[in-house]
């Protein structure tokens, strides 16, 4: 996979979670825990099944472990947090259905059991840190809050602050998600066509000065 489709095979995982998930950064930090465990269950199902001898059902057995972790940790929330569980309720699946997980149905991957490892908890990790502050920015502007999950309830801390007042409760509305995301990526575009601009230029006066 080269750097330009991995870049937005990153957009394309990050959309997956951000887009249905209510905006408050205490079910962001639940639905994002679940990621990286999927992750790193599925890479090591993935090479267990492999030295089973097992490639001919490889993605069954990679999709009922899947539904299986999704299933364990939705009873552990119940137990842990009823209120989150309930509200979050089909989005505890989405996980499972990104774009990154399902990469390991595609991809062939012949590197040792560690080094796919890391590479895919750096994948996790980078969308991560990405939808944390996504989900905290959208929060604060939203709600003027920062919420944790906590046993059996949302911890709640209220700043002194609202950003843009009560306005600012449309951005963590599904229209002001989208809106968001839409600014996030122009920006996010606007910003890798500098880059390329800047790396064509180095690259054009490195050439020129090798032709002299």
């Amino acid at each position: 996979m080269t750097d330009k489709n991995r870049v937005y095979f990153f957009i394309a995982a990050a959309l997956s979670l951000l887009i249905p998930v209510p905006g408050r950064l205490s079910f962001a930090i639940v639905i994002l825990l679940l990621f990286n465990v999927q992750m790193a269950a599925v890479t090591l199902c993935f090479h267990g099944i492999n030295a089973l001898g097992l490639k001919s059902v490889r993605n069954v057995l990679l999709v009922l472990s899947l539904i299986f972790l999704t299933v364990l940790y939705k009873q552990f929330l119940i137990a842990f947090c009823p209120i989150i569980a309930l509200t979050l309720g089909f989005c505890l699946y989405l996980p499972a259905l990104s774009t990154v997980a399902i990469d390991f149905f595609f991809e062939k991957r012949e590197e040792k059991l560690f080094v796919h490892l890391m590479d895919s908890m750096q994948k996790s990790i980078q969308i991560t840190a990405a939808a944390l502050l996504y989900f905290l920015i959208r929060e604060v502007v939203g709600y003027g809050t920062v919420s944790f999950p906590g046993m059996g309830k949302i911890i709640v801390f209220h700043l002194p602050f609202a950003v843009f007042g009560r306005g600012g409760v449309f951005f963590a509305t599904m229209p002001g998600n989208f809106a968001l995301i839409a600014v996030a990526l122009s920006a996010f575009v606007f910003v890798r066509k500098k880059f390329a601009i800047v790396r064509n230029a180095k690259s054009a006066r490195k050439n020129s000065e090798n032709e002299k």
